[in-house]
């Protein structure tokens, strides 16, 4: 297993078969230039899913109102970029465009081709969060993320969830807190 920390949270994902945009040498030239991306991605052959997931610890985040108005959007705004851009990557590479041959070049195989049906591809955003009343805002914010992403999401046969760790490893994601 190769074992990433994160956000005060570890990652455990199957060796050979997870891959993190950052350390590809063709992302890597793309940075700088108003493009994100998810943190981790792998594929589970037991689910036929290919995850990408990004965390962030919130665990002293403390603004005046919560996840709403300007720090909730600007938030929102973030994950939706990371979101998208994560799919235009890797639709460059299922496209074959000159960068998306480069960057295929720098996935693993399973990453090579679009996953067609019964195989999935599954967004996560995963907040280390210790504070209930942030905890309790979440929803909004899934639910704002949701809607604004449902058309991009649909091109892809896929959704978002955005959830705390605590939920995230209930409900089995390979995640722990250090």
């Amino acid at each position: 297993m190769s074992v990433f920390q994160e956000s005060g949270l570890q990652i455990t994902l199957p060796v050979g078969e997870n891959f993190r945009f950052q350390d590809c040498p063709s992302y890597q030239k793309l940075k700088g230039k108003n493009l994100s991306e998810m943190d981790f991605c792998w594929w589970d052959a037991g689910k036929n899913t290919l995850w990408l997931l990004e965390v962030k610890d919130y665990s002293h985040f403390r603004p005046p109102q919560g996840f709403t108005g300007n720090s909730a959007d600007y938030l929102l705004n973030k994950l939706i970029n990371k979101a998208t851009d994560s799919l235009l990557i890797l639709a460059s590479a299922w496209f074959g465009s000159l960068q998306g041959q480069e960057i295929c070049g720098d996935l693993p195989v399973f990453c090579h081709s679009f996953p067609t049906k019964p195989k999935k591809i599954r967004i996560v955003f995963i907040f280390k969060i210790t504070d209930p009343n942030i905890k309790l805002q979440l929803r909004d914010l899934k639910d704002s993320l949701q809607i604004k992403l449902k058309g991009r999401l649909s091109l892809f046969d896929t959704n978002v969830t955005l959830t705390d760790h605590e939920t995230a490893i209930q409900n089995g994601l390979p995640i722990e807190i250090i």
